[in-house]
């Protein structure tokens, strides 16, 4: 069901290394509590706009609509702090896989799909994130 080659578990390795950093600097930038605050905020506006939507106020709906916008822009600006400073090694890092595993046809086998070097490496990054970003509780 299920082989992988040295180099399979190389690419593991590696995009564990670079999922944990990336987490890491993403609660230490955007600061857990912070987040927390942000996403409790934007619940409350969801439900004030629900409320607000059955009213059919048009001038009320129009209003919570932009603060509801206002909202996701703020969260985006601060999503983007820790991916400025993981993207620079990331892109390094993916640079030195291709140059090292590019030749390689098959790094691991899934359920008889071969899969290259790349798409090995998301998958790992996906499992690994998905489950460690779940135990350190990060958004």
């Amino acid at each position: 069901m299920i082989e992988i080659t040295t180099a399979g578990y190389e690419i593991t390795l590696i995009s564990a290394v670079i999922v944990v950093m990336s987490s890491l600097v993403r609660r230490v930038v955007i600061g857990q509590d912070k987040m927390d605050a942000m996403k409790n905020l934007m619940k409350e506006k969801q439900a004030k706009f629900k409320e607000i939507s059955k009213s059919g106020d048009m001038k009320r709906i129009q209003k919570a609509q932009e603060e509801m916008l206002q909202l996701t822009m703020e969260n985006l600006k601060h999503s983007f702090k820790p991916m400025l400073i993981t993207f620079i090694p990331i892109i390094l890092v993916f640079g030195w896989l291709r140059d090292q595993y590019g030749s390689l046809n098959n790094v691991a086998s899934l359920f008889g799909f071969d899969l290259s070097w790349f798409w090995w490496y998301f998958i790992c990054a996906m499992v690994i994130s998905l489950v460690f970003n779940k135990v350190l509780e990060v958004i």
